[in-house]
């Protein structure tokens, strides 16, 4: 039986400063993903979903440093890097659409109700 995985839960999550993923990691969990990918140790009290997401966040930071995965110049996603150069091939038609401006804005919307 073959397993199909459904994303219906994905967010977009600012790693740092302009880069931005999605992912189905809950949102309690995102800091000790960002951890991760800042390259901080895991903290001892943590439990084992947040492990796993800090654990992610170092398999991303790894990867981006040994090519794998890219940030995508025109809207700064995180990506693997096979995606960015199928993104090459077929240029986007929205260009006057700057995708992380309006995500960050609607976040900030959200954040601050």
């Amino acid at each position: 039986m073959s397993q199909i995985k459904k994303h219906h839960n994905l967010m977009l999550v600012d790693l740092k400063e302009d880069v931005l993923v999605t992912t189905s990691i809950p949102p309690e969990n995102h800091a000790a993903l960002r951890s991760g990918f800042a390259g901080y140790p895991a903290n001892p009290r943590w439990n084992a979903s947040k492990f796993c997401a800090w654990k992610t966040g170092c398999h991303w930071r790894k990867a981006l440093i040994q090519g794998e995965m890219v940030i995508r110049p025109t809207d700064s996603m995180l990506v693997p890097a096979c995606e960015e150069n199928r993104e090459k091939q077929q240029p986007q038609t929205n260009k006057w659409l700057h995708f992380p401006t309006w995500a960050k804005q609607i976040l900030g919307h959200y954040q601050t109700a």
